[in-house]
């Protein structure tokens, strides 16, 4: 019998197992389970999309983790600007941000790595099922062609913006609101800055277009209402194109993801109870992008990611040991500093996605590095917006 299950190992999940397995005092027996095959060497491309790119917010976590990343997952190159192009209202802007660029396949195994032999790591497993027994959990997976099934009494759901956890055990259910569609193509073409891109014609989010080396990522996030999404993605690439002077066409690798576009903090899951039929309950602790913990106005969740794992491992270094309550309420407690950081990015949304608001914005040249007046007269030539 696990005390601790954890369903998923991105950093959310990778960062806690860590936590917990590197802390001596440590009471739990816990295990990590993830679909991929994560121990093995042979790095497996999977489909998720993830421009790759760790913001601000999630060095400062990484610092305040004590974290530094090997030269191995770096990719190229490094960005010191955000160059946003908005199609709606044919204005481009110039931003100075520090973003690190990474291989987000070699971030997700680099973190697992750091979990130490205390913690059983479950690779390569996907569950199926998840039952309320008495006093635990039975959480069934497949692995090898073969069904197991394993006993714990408190699950932590890491398992992403559509987490199958929180869909399975949550009332009401909760699903994702957005997905991402992704292609890399190969290029030589040199792109020494980060390129966002809003157009209303392709998604009432926003698109991104990232180098990694020797090739490029075009991307972008459309609701899942969205009935004709590939026809949206080739208008992306059609307009960038035209107006960067690009040739992404071709043979490319395809990637796609969900994602949590947070509409609310009140809709942010950090804990549940699950009754049993003689009035027990059976803890579920969410964090990550699992408990909807993603920026309103960019979707990045690494940061989010790291502070939840953390705040959940501090609560239970702070509870009784199988005091389960009072674990997953101090740890919802702590996870106010959430709720209000995404509330505060909630305020600044409309200056980001309100079309007029924020062609008022880009006018003025609040923040940005200079003026780019003039740019869209000149590149009509290129692409009739």
């Amino acid at each position: 019998m696990l005390d601790l299950l954890i369903i998923g190992a991105g950093p959310a999940g990778a960062n806690l197992a860590r936590l917990i397995g590197n802390d001596k005092k440590n009471k739990y027996k816990t295990a990590i389970i993830d679909k991929r095959a994560l121990d093995t060497l042979a790095v497996q491309r999977k489909i998720k999309s993830c421009g790759g790119l760790l913001s601000p917010d999630a060095q400062a976590m990484l610092a305040e983790l004590g974290l530094s990343l090997p030269a191995s997952i770096m990719d190229s190159p490094q960005f010191f600007k955000v160059r946003t192009i908005d199609f709606d209202n044919q204005i481009e802007r110039d931003y100075k941000r520090l973003y690190y660029n990474i291989d987000r396949e070699l971030f997700d195994r680099f973190l697992y790595q750091l979990i130490p032999d205390s913690i059983e790591k479950i690779s390569d497993a996907v569950v199926n099922s998840i039952t309320k027994k008495e006093d635990h959990w039975d959480v069934c997976y497949h692995k090898s062609n073969t069904h197991f099934t394993i006993s714990t009494r408190c699950i932590i759901a890491a398992d992403g913006a559509n987490s199958f956890t929180r869909r399975k055990i949550c009332e009401p259910s909760h699903k994702a609101n957005y997905f991402s569609i992704q292609n890399r193509f190969k290029s030589s073409q040199s792109l020494p800055y980060f390129v966002g891109i809003f157009d209303s014609d392709v998604t009432d989010y926003y698109s991104w277009l990232i180098q990694k080396k020797d090739s490029i990522i075009l991307g972008t996030a459309l609701p899942l209402t969205e009935e004709q999404p590939h026809l949206k993605f080739e208008l992306l690439k059609q307009k960038v194109n035209a107006y960067l002077g690009m040739n992404l066409d071709g043979e490319s690798a395809v990637e796609g993801a969900f994602i949590e576009r947070t509409q609310s903090p009140s809709l942010l899951c950090f804990k549940h109870f699950t009754k049993t039929v003689d009035g027990k309950t059976l803890p579920l602790a969410l964090i990550g992008e699992a408990a909807g913990a993603t920026s309103p106005t960019s979707a990045e969740g690494i940061s989010y990611a790291l502070k939840t794992s953390l705040l959940f491992y501090k609560s239970l270094q702070s509870s009784g040991f199988s005091n389960y309550h009072m674990i997953l309420s101090k740890y919802d407690r702590s996870c106010a500093t959430i709720r209000h950081n995404i509330a505060l990015k909630m305020l600044k949304s409309p200056g980001m996605y309100h079309k007029t608001v924020r062609g008022l914005v880009m006018q003025s040249g609040i923040s940005a590095i200079k003026s780019e007046k003039g740019l869209f007269h000149k590149r009509k030539v290129l692409f009739k917006i």
